[in-house]
């Protein structure tokens, strides 16, 4: 369980690092938050699922920061994005 939960850890850490880097590098605010989206939803998700692995978090506590993660991440990306759309730059 240990070494499982050590693998998806540093998978999430390394999906997370990824695309902030990439996010950074990025020319417009909407290329920014697709890969912010994807890399964040993910590799926090992953992050979550590790601890449980590792006992640090209860099962049910796991995955309910699992779906608040994956309901709460695009949406909110999708409200940034809708909201600087409609600013009139794009």
């Amino acid at each position: 369980m240990i070494v499982t939960g050590l693998v998806i850890f540093f998978a999430g850490i390394i999906l997370v690092v990824a695309g902030t880097i990439r996010a950074v590098c990025s020319k417009t605010l909407i290329i920014a938050l697709h890969f912010i989206g994807i890399s964040d939803t993910v590799g926090l998700s992953l992050l979550v699922i590790s601890a449980v692995f590792l006992g640090l978090v209860s099962v049910h506590a796991g995955v309910f920061l699992v779906l608040v993660l994956i309901v709460g991440g695009p949406l909110v990306s999708h409200v940034i994005a809708k909201a600087y759309l409609r600013s009139g730059r794009e």
